[in-house]
C-alpha cells in the first residue's frame, strides 16, 4: 500500500509540474477545470484456484527420468521415448566383426536424495515411429510407439554412487550404461549392409528407438540431457606391412535431428490432500498452475464510471502475488521458481515472447513475492469494445531458453525442472489484490 501511495504521489507531481509555470498557476487558468487531469486508486480482490494441469509440449533439451514422491504434491514421473541419428551410408571395413553395443544416458542434474536407488528399463520402441514434424505433449499415449514387449536391459542405480568421493562430485559425470545383448548388437551391425543406413528415415524404421522408463524407487528424478549408443567392432588392416587388429565405435546419437520425447505423469496428484482456500500451489512440470480470474468487466465499469465521458489511461496496475509455506529444512524441498509467467488460460502451451498477453515476474527473495504488471493488459481491456466478465489467466513456472544480444529475455518455456511455490490467495491473512492507479482528463 505504501508502493501504491508512493506511485500516487508521483502521478499527481507529474500532473502538477506539467501545468506549472512562472505565471503563478496560469495553466489551471486558462484550462476548463472539466479538462482537468484526475487521478484516482482503487484495490480489486482477485480470486485464485488451483487448476491441474492436463499436459504441456514436451521438452526437447532436459528430459526426465526417475520417479520422485513428495508429501505436499505426490508422485512425479517421467520417461523417455528416444530416436537415434544413424551415419548415412556408412559402410564396416571389410570382414569387421561386432563386438558390443552400449547405451549411454547421461545427466548433470537431478532432484531428490542422490543415493537414492532407481530402477531403469531401456525397452526397444515397436509401435508407431516418432514423427519429427509432430508435436508431443507430455501426456502422450506411451503404448502407442511401445509395447515393452523387448526389454533391452534393466538396472538398479543412484545418481551418485557411494563408491564416488566427496571431492569428486564436482567434477563426476552421473550416467547409466547399459550393455545389449548379442541379438541387438547383430541387428544394429546388419542395418549398414541391408540397406538401413541409406537415410535417416530408413533407420528409424529399421530401429524405431529406446523407450526408458523407472519401475523401482521414488526418490531421485534426473534431468537427462545427452543420450547415445555406441558400436564396438575390430577388422583387421595391414599397418607399415603388418597385419593389425585394430578397433573402432559408431556412435548413435539421440541428437535433434531426430526426436526425443519426454511422457511426464503424476499418478496420484487427485489423492494428495487438497490445500486450504487461503493458497494455492504452482508445482511444475506440468503439475497444478494457478488460476488468476480478473474481473475485468467490473474493473472497466468501475473505471469509466468514475469519469464518464473521459478519455482514461491506467498508470499503475500491480498484482502483487506473495509466497508463503516455504521450506527451509527440508534438504530435499523444490526449489522456488525464478521466473512465473501469466498467460490466457487457453495459450497455456503456445504463449512466446512478444505476445501482449505475456506477463512476466521474478521472484523476489528477500520480500518473497512476484509483482505482475497488469497496466498496458488492463488499458487493452479498457479500450477493447466487448471487454470479458472475467479473464482467466495461468501463473506458469517458466525459464529462459534464450537472450538476445542485450541480454534482455527473448525466449520463455515451460519449467520441466521439479519446482513449487505457494502463494496466498484473497482469503488468505494478507489478502490477494490489484492495486490500480489511473486518470481520466
Amino acid at each position: 500500500m505504501k508502493y501504491l501511495l508512493l506511485v500516487v504521489a508521483l502521478v499527481s507531481l507529474v500532473i502538477l509540474s506539467s501545468c506549472t509555470d512562472s505565471s503563478n498557476g496560469l495553466g489551471f487558468t486558462i484550462q476548463p477545470t472539466g479538462d482537468l487531469i484526475t487521478v484516482a486508486t482503487d484495490t480489486f480482490g482477485i480470486g485464485t484456484v488451483n487448476y491441474q494441469v492436463p499436459n504441456m509440449i514436451s521438452p526437447t533439451d532436459t528430459f526426465l527420468l526417475g520417479s520422485y514422491y513428495d508429501p505436499k504434491y505426490g508422485t512425479t514421473n517421467g520417461d523417455i521415448l528416444a530416436q537415434f541419428t544413424c551415419p548415412i551410408g556408412f559402410q564396416f571395413p571389410s570382414q569387421a566383426i561386432p563386438d558390443s553395443l552400449s547405451l549411454y544416458v547421461l545427466f548433470n542434474h537431478w532432484a531428490g536424495d542422490p543415493h537414492s536407488p532407481l530402477r531403469i528399463s531401456a525397452y526397444e520402441m515397436d509401435g508407431t515411429p516418432l514423427s519429427y514434424n509432430s508435436t508431443y505433449y507430455t501426456d502422450l499415449n506411451v503404448p502407442t510407439y511401445c509395447s515393452k514387449s523387448i526389454l533391452l536391459g534393466s538396472r538398479i542405480t543412484v545418481s551418485v554412487p557411494d563408491t564416488v568421493a566427496v571431492a569428486d562430485t564436482s567434477t563426476y559425470q552421473p550416467h547409466i550404461t547399459y550393455k545389449f545383448s548379442n541379438a541387438e548388437l547383430q541387428q544394429l551391425y546388419a542395418a549398414a549392409s541391408n540397406g538401413s543406413f541409406t537415410s535417416q528415415s530408413v533407420f528409424t524404421n529399421y530401429f524405431k528407438g529406446i523407450y526408458l522408463t523407472s519401475d523401482y524407487g521414488n526418490g531421485a528424478v534426473w534431468y537427462v540431457n545427452r543420450m547415445y549408443m555406441e558400436l564396438y567392432f575390430h577388422y583387421h588392416a595391414f599397418v607399415n606391412n603388418k597385419d593389425t587388429t585394430l578397433t573402432s565405435a559408431l556412435v548413435f546419437p539421440a541428437s535433434k535431428d531426430v526426436r526425443q520425447v519426454n511422457h511426464i505423469t503424476h499418478p496420484d496428484i487427485n489423492r494428495m490432500p487438497a490445500p486450504p482456500d487461503s493458497v494455492t500451489y504452482v508445482f511444475s512440470p506440468a503439475g497444478i498452475y494457478t488460476q488468476v480470474n480478473i474481473p475485468v468487466e467490473r474493473i472497466v465499469q468501475r473505471i469509466k464510471n468514475r469519469w464518464n465521458g473521459k478519455v482514461n489511461s491506467i498508470n499503475h496496475a500491480e498484482l502483487r502475488m506473495e509466497v508463503t509455506e516455504r521450506d527451509t529444512v527440508d534438504d530435499y524441498v523444490f526449489p522456488i521458481p525464478t521466473y512465473l509467467a501469466l498467460v490466457p488460460k487457453q495459450n497455456m502451451n503456445s504463449f512466446r515472447v512478444g505476445d501482449t498477453t505475456l506477463i512476466t515476474a521474478s521472484y523476489n527473495s528477500v520480500d518473497h513475492y512476484y509483482s505482475f504488471n497488469l497496466s498496458s493488459y488492463l488499458t487493452r481491456q479498457l479500450r477493447s469494445s466487448n471487454p470479458p466478465a472475467i479473464d482467466q489467466l495461468l501463473v506458469i513456472p517458466v525459464s529462459v531458453s534464450s537472450r538476445n544480444s542485450s541480454g534482455y529475455i527473448a525466449g520463455l518455456v515451460p519449467l520441466v525442472n521439479l519446482n513449487a511455490v505457494t502463494l496466498r490467495t484473497s482469503k488468505s491473512v494478507s489478502p490477494l489484490r490489484l492495486e490500480i492507479v489511473y486518470n481520466g482528463f
